[in-house]
């Protein structure tokens, strides 16, 4: 799935409904995010929080790890689906959960992301694996 950028600021949004629900995840206090407008991006996963979208992108080609973006940052440019992907669901607590489409061994196991990010070397080999693979579809 391929995305390009058409908002990389949050003080350009003019619905109300739409800047108060991202807000509840984006804390940056002049609305820049690390996007670059018009630029295209491979999309690595997807999680969903208030039943909306969030792309899982490396923002730079250097980036370790890809991070949530939502999903009214961009514009689907191909809609595909990774062949890699599997449905994950994970119980939160209260009645809350966790829904994504991340490739295989990232959906088995729940704390895989904070590996990542955290840098096991482990889950940093299986992200590039399928970076790789993703970049090529």
């Amino acid at each position: 799935m391929k995305v390009i950028c058409r908002i990389n600021n949050l003080n350009s949004l003019s619905d109300e409904r739409l800047l108060k629900r991202l807000k509840k995840y984006i804390r940056m206090p002049e609305g820049e995010i690390d996007l670059e407008i018009g630029k295209e991006y491979t999309v690595y996963g997807i999680v969903f929080w208030d039943n909306s979208p969030w792309y899982y992108i490396c923002s730079e080609d250097y980036d370790e790890y890809p991070k949530p973006f939502a999903a009214e940052f961009f514009e689907i440019i191909e809609s595909h689906l990774s062949s890699y992907w599997r449905l994950s669901t994970v119980d939160q607590g209260e009645g809350e959960i966790l829904s994504s489409l991340v490739f295989d061994e990232w959906a088995k196991s729940p704390d895989f992301y904070e590996r990542l990010i955290e840098g096991d070397y482990e889950a940093m080999d299986l992200f590039n694996k399928y970076r790789q693979l993703m970049d090529q579809e």
